[in-house]
């Protein structure tokens, strides 16, 4: 069994070790971070903190998803508690004071528990939680009455969270005509050192320790329909399904790989999504060879559904098909691209593979594409890590599209449809869709001759600081 912990302002790594020896620090849970972890039957996930501005956050079903593996997983003090008062149902345990004051309601703004902090984890402000618990405590200990505990408490919750402060709170209490009061609160706290959030990531982390409180875990509610077309995109773009250079590669990034670089790809997404439609079990069928039988099949059920290309309009054929396309094919062969173009690698549909064994032939060389992947990321980490502005996202788009078109084998002026065309063969909505796939392979794809240096690629667009 392995314990895995997430925290960072609330209680440091080297904490967590020394009170559970063995156990796998990780920084902050965000989103993804869950499933890429890779824990299985009898672990636990311990949650103390999590990021939630400067990235997405964990995600509800990321946890539950946890839950129906076996994974228990137990929240407390910051992010841990919220989500545990709201998954508790579902077999997320909580611990302490905090999680039991969301969990009655007591307590009912995420900003409660929320600070600013550093990248290392050295907190820059004080969660309202704790300003609140010196407070209550102070008026129990007859250094306050209650109504000046209520009114500086609401003061400091008038405060952003990343402004709040000791020093904060006694100017607007000096305003507030409550100088006086604070003054007496501050003095009582300097002497009772105070931390609601760590006390209660200490007693999650002895319960640990001590083997509690694991129970709950996954209910009846596992084997329902639980997963949306969500989860399986999260699943397939943070799963890792390959090492590659001591990296780990997600099945996304593998798929996206082949999508755009792999020539056999198209006629792989071809004949998986003609079987689709054909109702035929993909595995003995999606071969790069195109099997007529699929093909006859697909079209028969097109043309019940009363899909044909006869009955199709001049604007509907031209968003489908190039005008060379439209004027040159038979209609069988126009009716086939219409309907293998207007199908996507879109979770809503089953035809989307979310794994590798899902995904069958789709795939071609899963670890020349492993490796491909890995060095595309080791690339982007390197140019970045010599200047922070040189990111993917800032890479100029029509060199990327200049790139592709050069890849694809396309006529250098083609226009947009004959772009359009050749992504939906590979499965993208369109061609601005598979440029920004591209942007994280771009870098590496380019040959050592032809890559443009960072500062050229990049645009002059500064990206907006991290808080």
């Amino acid at each position: 069994m392995t314990v895995h912990v997430y925290s960072g302002p609330t209680v440091p790594a080297d904490r967590v070790r020394e009170v559970v020896p063995g156990a796998v620090t990780h920084p902050p849970v965000r989103h993804g971070d869950l499933m890429r972890l890779g824990a299985g039957s009898g672990d636990t996930v311990l949650i103390i903190d999590g990021f939630w501005h400067q990235s997405a956050p964990v995600r509800h079903k990321e946890i539950l998803a946890l839950l129906a593996d076996g994974v228990a997983v137990v929240g407390a003090a910051s992010m841990g508690a919220l989500r545990a008062a709201e998954l508790a149902p579902y077999g997320m345990v909580g611990v302490g004071r905090i999680f039991e004051d969301f969990r009655s309601g007591a307590l009912d703004a995420d900003d409660e528990v929320a600070v600013l902090h550093t990248d290392d984890g050295r907190p820059l402000s004080e969660a309202l939680v704790n300003l609140r618990a010196v407070l209550t405590r102070a008026a129990a200990d007859g250094h306050l009455d209650d109504t000046e505990a209520d009114r500086l408490a609401e003061l400091a919750r008038s405060l952003s969270y990343p402004s709040r402060s000791w020093a904060a709170l006694g100017r607007l209490a000096a305003g507030d005509g409550l100088g006086s009061a604070f003054s007496r609160a501050d003095a009582w706290r300097r002497t009772h050192p105070c931390d609601a959030k760590r006390e209660d990531a200490e007693r999650a982390l002895a319960l640990l320790a001590a083997g509690l409180p694991p129970a709950p875990g996954a209910g009846a509610w596992a084997g329902e329909p639980w997963q949306t077309s969500f989860v399986r995109y999260w699943q397939a773009a943070f799963r890792p399904v390959a090492v590659a250079c001591a990296q780990p590669v997600g099945f996304l990034a593998l798929l996206h790989h082949q999508q755009l670089y792999d020539p056999g790809f198209p006629d792989r997404w071809r004949t998986r999504v003609l079987a689709a439609i054909a109702h035929e079990a993909c595995g003995d069928v999606c071969r790069p060879v195109r099997s007529s039988a699929v093909q006859r099949s697909a079209l028969q059920f097109a043309a019940a559904a009363g899909v044909e290309v006869a009955g199709m309009s001049g604007d509907q054929l031209a968003h489908w098909l190039t005008e060379e396309e439209v004027s040159q094919l038979p209609p069988e062969e126009a009716l086939v691209r219409v309907v293998v173009r207007s199908a996507r690698l879109d979770g809503a549909w089953t035809v989307w593979p979310a794994t590798m064994a899902e995904a069958g032939d789709l795939l071609g060389s899963v670890p020349l594409a492993a490796e491909a992947v890995a060095a595309a990321f080791a690339v982007n980490a390197e140019i970045e890590a010599t200047d922070p502005h040189h990111t993917t996202a800032h890479l100029n788009a029509d060199r990327i599209a200049s790139h592709l078109t050069q890849r694809w084998g396309l006529p250098e002026e083609c226009g947009r449809a004959v772009l359009d065309a050749a992504a939906r063969d590979r499965a993208f909505r369109d061609f601005a869709g598979a440029v920004e796939v591209a942007r994280t392979f771009y870098l590496s794809a380019r040959t050592a001759g032809t890559m443009p240096s960072a500062s050229s690629a990049a645009s002059g667009t500064r990206p907006s600081p991290r808080t």
